[in-house]
Order: structure tokens, then sequence, then C-alpha cells
């Protein structure tokens, strides 16, 4: 047995030595990779207990489940960290086997001679910074006036040290450069000094400004390249593998939540839109960037308000002991001969301390006012939201008495439904229905410990999504045909059972559906079918519409966004109705996203674990 056991160890072992590349790996159905990096937080680095982690560290895991499971193949994974950022090209360019490299690369010509490049994952955008001190630089003229004289921190052979010098030709700048061993030391460098410049990656600062780094981004001067990827050894055989990861339904599903749970949503999103083109839709975004920066400097103005006040006690307690030193001095020199000159002395000692005492005083008493201002303001907050809530709770409590008054008409209208025709008893339905659907989402919201927690109570059961789908597209059909629109559905199937909350599902079906038709012109189709893919079951909801942009496509997701494209048949929009249904799915842990083109409609999918 033991020799069976070791027979099987060594083939297995020789099996990952003797993969060269990835054919090797699909022949013998195992493989050793081995991973280069540079330690480079969040997207790569060790945590206090040395457990490797980051947002490239998941990425690459998400990449090899995936080539684990489509090809059936075992891969061990290798991390060997490099010294030096420059040195990990190299390593990658000089392994035997197989390699890969992460350290937060962005494509250059210059290395796409020598690795290949996965797609991009996440923008890549340089800010320059500069001590917070420094006024905002608006143009050019500004910038050779204010820099004048400055250094630049940088990082040898990277694209930080391209930008500098690409910056210092461009506006003849003459630089001096200091070295820099990580991103954070760039940072670090900056902000203690009002004389140093530097470029860093959008996501570095983002993690950096809430620590309270004392920098400012000046947003005139961000460069912009094609993203942050991983490189991999040309002529092994990876390009495909690759290219089916990044389309796969794995990575949308995995990639983003993994940059999200590392930069945080409202950063994430920010991100993704800065990176786009600089146009006025995007202004939004700048400032909604500026906002949130605006709101860690108060931060760390009131820790600097903290530590002047214990500075202030800390004064006022040596300036007690100097007085009391004082004292013992003026009694000691009393016996002296030089007691008028000593006196003299004294006496201007002394008025030096009251004056300093003053100036402290002074202090004290504007800082007291500060602090009043800010309470003031948080109570004025809290009492706007308390009223806010208090709305809430009273327009839904005064549903409730038309609503049941509604529901007892309507079992009244039932009683006579013996002389009603088919067309009317369906109506009759339709209208039961509605206010049952009503009455549901008023108690909901009445749910206090629901609004206590700022969530909602889902109850979650197995459901077959495409029911409830088939449920709603017959509660549109009328509104549909108002505006000549078909509702085409021979393309969904039955039985998709997942685990959700019907009401809260059907809520994400009838936005999407209400959006199609929103969105669709006259005398046009709205496609509903299902796919079954990877373990996950999927609603697809397509219209024949003006299809949406890719910057428009960035914020689709964002609260109170309103977009290019219009409703064509004059029907408002709150720009709510999308991160609703987001909301929704992803508390049900579900996805959705969208696929479109302009001019070519919008496919909306949602997508569930299968139950």
């Amino acid at each position: 047995m033991k020799n069976i056991l070791f027979f099987l160890v060594l083939v297995l072992f020789s099996n990952q030595v003797l993969a060269n590349d990835w054919n090797d790996i699909l022949k013998n159905g195992s493989g050793k990779v081995t991973i280069f990096y540079f330690p480079s937080k969040p997207f790569v680095y060790k945590d206090e207990f040395g457990k490797l982690k980051g947002i490239e560290k998941e990425i690459l895991d998400s990449f090899f489940r995936f080539v684990e499971k489509k090809h059936q193949v075992k891969i061990f994974q290798d991390w060997i960290e490099v010294s030096a950022f420059e040195d990990l090209v190299g390593n990658v360019i000089k392994s035997d086997g197989n390699a890969f490299g992460v350290s937060n690369l962005s494509r250059t010509d210059e290395r796409a001679e020598l690795v290949a490049f996965s797609n991009a994952y996440m923008p890549d955008v340089s800010v320059l910074i500069t001590h917070i001190s420094v006024p905002f630089l608006k143009d050019a003229d500004v910038l050779m006036e204010k820099i004048d004289g400055f250094e630049a921190a940088t990082i040898s052979n990277t694209t930080y040290e391209a930008d500098l010098k690409n910056l210092s030709n461009i506006y003849d700048l003459n630089l001096e450069y200091i070295e820099a061993a990580s991103e954070e030391n760039i940072i670090e460098l900056v902000s203690k000094n009002k004389k140093i410049i530097g470029y860093i990656g959008l996501p570095f600062y983002v993690i950096e400004i809430n620590q309270g780094r004392q920098v400012k981004r000046q947003g005139v001067f961000q460069v912009k390249r094609d993203g942050y990827r991983f490189i991999y050894q040309q002529d092994k055989g990876w390009d495909k593998p690759v290219r089916d990861y990044f389309d796969s339904y794995l990575y949308k599903a995995e990639a983003d939540k993994i940059i999200r749970k590392y930069l945080g949503n409202d950063y994430s999103e920010l991100i993704w839109s800065l990176a786009g083109d600089q146009s006025i839709g995007n202004q939004r975004d700048e400032i909604n960037f500026l906002t949130k920066e605006k709101e860690i400097q108060s931060q760390s103005l009131l820790a600097s308000q903290k530590e002047q006040e214990l500075q202030r006690l800390i004064i006022i307690s040596i300036s007690l002991g100097l007085i009391f030193i004082f004292l013992i001095v003026l009694l000691l020199i009393k016996t002296n001969r030089i007691r008028a000159r000593d006196n003299m002395l004294l006496t201007e000692k002394g008025k030096e301390m009251e004056k300093l005492l003053n100036q402290l005083n002074s202090q004290k008493a504007e800082i007291s006012h500060q602090r009043q201002l800010l309470q003031k303001k948080n109570i004025e907050l809290t009492n706007i939201n308390k009223q806010k809530d208090e709305l809430i709770g009273i327009v839904a409590h005064d549903l409730k008495s038309p609503i049941n008054q509604m529901s007892g008409l309507i079992n009244l209208l039932g009683f006579k439904n013996d002389t009603w025709d088919a067309d009317e008893l369906m109506i009759y339905q339709k209208l039961e229905s509605s206010n049952q659907h009503l009455k549901e989402l008023v108690e909901r919201i009445l749910d206090l410990e629901a609004i206590g927690k700022k969530s909602l109570n889902y109850v979650m059961n197995e459901v077959d999504m495409a029911a409830v789908m088939r449920d709603t597209i017959e509660d549109f059909k009328e509104k549909a045909l108002f505006k000549n629109i078909r509702l085409e559905s021979k393309d969904l199937k039955g039985n998709l059972t997942i685990l959700a909350d019907p009401f809260f599902l059907r809520q994400v079906y009838e936005n999407l559906l209400s959006n199609a038709i929103k969105f669709s012109p006259t005398n046009t189709t709205v496609y509903i079918g299902s796919d079954e893919i990877e373990g996950y079951y999927h609603i697809n909801i397509r219209d024949e519409g003006p299809g949406i942009s890719k910057p428009d496509q960035n914020k689709l997701f964002t609260k109170y966004q309103t977009l290019s494209a219009k409703p064509t048949g004059d029907e408002s929009s709150t720009g709510l109705g999308l991160s609703i249904v987001k909301k929704y799915v992803e508390e049900m842990n579900g996805s959705v996203w969208c696929e479109s083109e302009l001019g070519k409609g919008a496919n909306f999918i949602v997508a569930f674990p299968q139950a």
C-alpha cells in the first residue's frame, strides 16, 4: 500500500515539474505555475499574519479555479516575491516553466514586446499629487509658477517616472527626482514636504487619503492608461484560457465584488467614472470625488483640533510649573544684593507669561466656538433625518386606511361576479391582485425593525423565477399594448428554481420590464428569455431601444442618475429604479448587469444560483 501511494505522489510530482507550458498541463492533467509579485497594497500584499491577499491575488485565484473546472486539470501555484519592481518582467521571461506576474502593471509598448498581457480588470489612472498647502493647478501657467524648484518622488522604471518626465518635458520644469521604494513612500514624502510632487495610481490615493495623509490631487494633470493587467509568458499557449476567463460569467460575477471589497463601493464607482472621458457629464463624478476628499479632510481637522487641545493643556501645565519655579526663584533672589535688578527681570518674564496665557485663552475660546457650531450642525442633521423617518411612517400609515377601504369595496364588488363576462372578471382579478400587492408593500415599509436596520425583511423560499416573470408579463401587457409594443416570451423556459423572496423578485422584474417599455419606441418588441450557465439561472430582458453608451453604463445602477437616453412616451424617470433592482438582487445573493451598444438596444440580465 505504501509503495502505491509513493508511486502516485511521484507521478503527480513529475507531471507538475514536466509541465513547461499550457499544452503540457492539458496533456498531463496537472502542472505548476509560478507567480512573481512585488508587494503593492491593495493589489497584492501580506497581512499581519503573513497571509497573501489583495485584488490581484483573488483575481488570479479566480482565474485558476476557472481553468481547473473548465479543463479538469490541477494547477499548483507557487507565489514568489521579487525584491524590486523592475525585476518583475525579467523574472517572468527567464522562468523555464509556466510563469505569471502581478503588481498593478499597466501595458506599455516596451513591455508588450517581452511578455503577454491579460485583459484589463481595472482602470489605470495616475494622478499628480502635491502637499495639501499647494493651491489647485488649473492650467500650465499656474503649474510652472507654483512648482518651480520642486523635487519629484517616484519609483524607477515605472509609468509614474514616465509621467513625471513627460510633464517635465512639456512644461520645461527641470525637476530633480527622489527615489521612492513604493507608492506609500511617494505619498509619505509628498505629505511631509511642501515642495515635493509625484504621480501615484488613483486606487493608492483613495486608500492613503482615508489614512489622513496631507496630500492634494491635481485632477487637471491626471494620466489615463488602458488599465491594470497581469502578465504571462509569450508563446506558452496561455492566450486562449486567459481570454476565455475574461469572457466568462465567473469573471463578470466575481471581479467587481473583489475590487469593491478592497476599495469600497463609493470609491470603486468613482474610479470607474473618473477613468472615462472627462466630459461635462462626468463633472458630477469629479464633484462627488471632491466631496469625499473634503469629508476626510474635515475628519483630519477634528483630529488636529483634539491634538491642539491636548497641546494647550500641556502648555498650561508647563506654564503653571514655570510660574511655580519663578516664585521659588523670587524668594531666593530677595536675599541677594541685586534684588532690585532681579525683580525687574521677573516682572518682565511675568508679563510675557501673561501674554502667552491670554493668547492660549483666546485660542481656547475660538476652538470652543467652532466645536459648538459643529455640534449645532450635527443636531440639525439628526432632526432632519428623524423628520424624514417620521414622514415615511406617517405616509405609509395613512395609506393603510384607504387601501383597506378599497379591499372592502373590491370584496363587495366580487359578490356580483356571477353576472360578469370574461373580460370583466379578468379586470376584477387584476384589481384585486394590484390592491393586495400595494397592501403588502405598505406593510413592508411599516416594519419598524426593517426601518431601524436600514434593510428589508427578505423571506427566502424556493421559487420558480420563470413563473414569477410570466405573472409579471401578464400585468404589463396592457401597458405595452398602449405603446404598440409586443412582449415576446417564447424563449422563457420553466422550472428555474432558485432561493429568493418572491415579493422582491417581482419588484425586480417590474422595474426592468417598466424600463424596457418606457425606453422602447412604438411598434417594437421586448424579448424575455432564460438561460442556464455554470450553475446559474439567467432571465434576459432585451429591448429594441436606443441602447446605452459606455459612460452611461458605468453609472447605470447608481442612485438618482439620469442618463442620455430619454423615455419614448414622455414618461417620468426618478433615477432610482435600477439602484433598487441592484440592492434587491445582490441582497438575495444574485447578480444583475447590462449588455448594450448604442443603436442596438439594451439587454438586462438577472442571475441567481440554482437551488
